[in-house]
């Protein structure tokens, strides 16, 4: 489903990132894209008009830090990004409330034994954020539990130091709205895989 803001939870140098716009509204569409570091502050923007089902690209590889970009259209809109390193390929498409890949409990159906795990967990309101990390094995015993407060726009990353080899399922729970991005990582780094949470609330 089309939406007129979509979010990306990272964007920057650590990958060389693609990012395409699609218009799907029936008029011209103005749209604006705004990149945040990880104080929350502004730190690039650009802005674009595109016609309907016509695409525009922003240039992201201007972005020179660890990023979120948040996209703005008066249209509806989709996007997708591609990132590359190496072998390894990585694609998501805009978060979104009306896609159901943001809200405020968000779940991932696997953790994985033997990989290297990532997530970024991106608060997208105004507020700050109390954001909970959940993890339960097969059982659906809580294996592990951490708090963190996240504060508007910003952003809670999580790797292999907290999750150590854990097994199971992710849970994410917010007291704002957030997106929460996963990369996955095997074969030695040859292979990535990446997922957004999905909403489990109504």
């Amino acid at each position: 489903m089309p939406a007129k803001t979509l979010y990306f939870a990272e964007v920057g140098p650590v990958w060389q990132d693609w990012i395409q716009v699609i218009n799907v509204g029936n008029g011209p569409a103005r749209v604006a894209a705004l990149a945040r570091d990880g104080n929350a502050a502004p730190i690039w923007s650009k802005e674009g008009t595109i016609s309907p089902f016509h695409s525009w690209r922003p240039p992201v590889e201007e972005i020179t830090v660890q990023s979120s970009l948040q996209i703005t259209s008066d249209q509806f809109i989709v996007a997708e990004r591609h990132m590359h390193r190496g072998t390894e390929v990585l694609d998501f498409p805009g978060a979104s409330i009306e896609t159901k890949t943001a809200g405020r409990r968000l779940f991932f159906p696997e953790l994985s034994q033997g990989a290297r795990d990532w997530f970024r967990i991106l608060n997208i309101s105004n507020d700050a954020a109390h954001a909970t990390f959940i993890i339960r094995n097969a059982d659906g015993n809580v294996v592990l539990q951490r708090s963190q407060q996240i504060k508007s726009f910003g952003w809670w990353t999580i790797d292999d130091k907290m999750t150590g080899d854990a097994r199971g399922t992710v849970e994410v729970t917010s007291t704002q709205p957030v997106v929460a991005e996963r990369h996955l990582h095997y074969q030695g780094g040859k292979v990535a895989v990446g997922s957004l949470g999905q909403v489990l609330e109504s």
